[in-house]
């Protein structure tokens, strides 16, 4: 299987992360979708990152999908639950993590801008208090607990630490761990695991 992303793409990582918990083999592919050279556009219709290539010609897309996909591949460990409420509750996980990605890689890349071509001061607030928003909510719910839901690492585990460490290193400045200390702690828990550290987003 090949899995087409980019160097700073997180949700490229997030996939990264459940094929490595699974211990299923891939070929990592650096497709940035603007390069015409790239297989993006033939794979994803959307010209949207990440997608996989599956060893049949097969391509899944977007990260969701493909994290579903990956955790049918092989039994063991198993990262959505079957219980129905259980995979809900995961996915909700899932639903937070991904848009404190979206709206960070957002201000993130505002904040890159000339002053002249930012969104202004309004927009930016709105796309903190979606991030500070997510963040109380995940504080609130992981209390004191070692996994983000039950008792085994899942998607939603996946989901937090990868939304965390992206938080970390795009936006420094919003210094969160300070008001989060359960997510502070719960972070450094994920992401000391060896498949964090494989594909760690470029941030520049």
């Amino acid at each position: 299987m090949r899995l087409l992303g980019t160097a700073r793409s997180p949700f490229a990582w997030k996939v990264r992360v459940a094929l490595e918990e699974k211990r299923i083999p891939y070929v990592y592919v650096v497709a940035p979708p603007a390069d015409p050279t790239s297989d993006v556009s033939r794979h994803n219709p959307l010209g949207q990152i990440p997608v996989l290539v599956c060893d049949d010609g097969t391509a899944i897309y977007d990260s969701p999908v493909i994290v579903e996909y990956v955790d049918g591949l092989a039994h063991s460990p198993k990262l959505i639950p079957d219980d129905f409420a259980a995979r809900i509750a995961v996915k909700r996980w899932q639903a937070l993590g991904d848009g404190v990605v979206e709206a960070t890689v957002l201000l993130s890349r505002d904040e890159r801008q000339p002053a002249a071509a930012r969104q202004g001061a309004d927009w930016s607030r709105n796309q903190q208090a979606k991030i500070e928003r997510a963040l109380t909510w995940m504080e609130q719910d992981l209390g004191g607990r070692a996994f983000c839901y039950g008792d085994e690492f899942t998607l939603a585990d996946i989901a937090c630490g990868v939304a965390l460490e992206y938080l970390d290193r795009a936006l420094p400045r919003l210094r969160w761990r300070q008001s989060f200390e359960a997510l502070a702690a719960h972070a450094e828990r994920l992401t000391s695991r060896a498949s964090f550290r494989a594909g760690l987003p470029e941030i520049t």
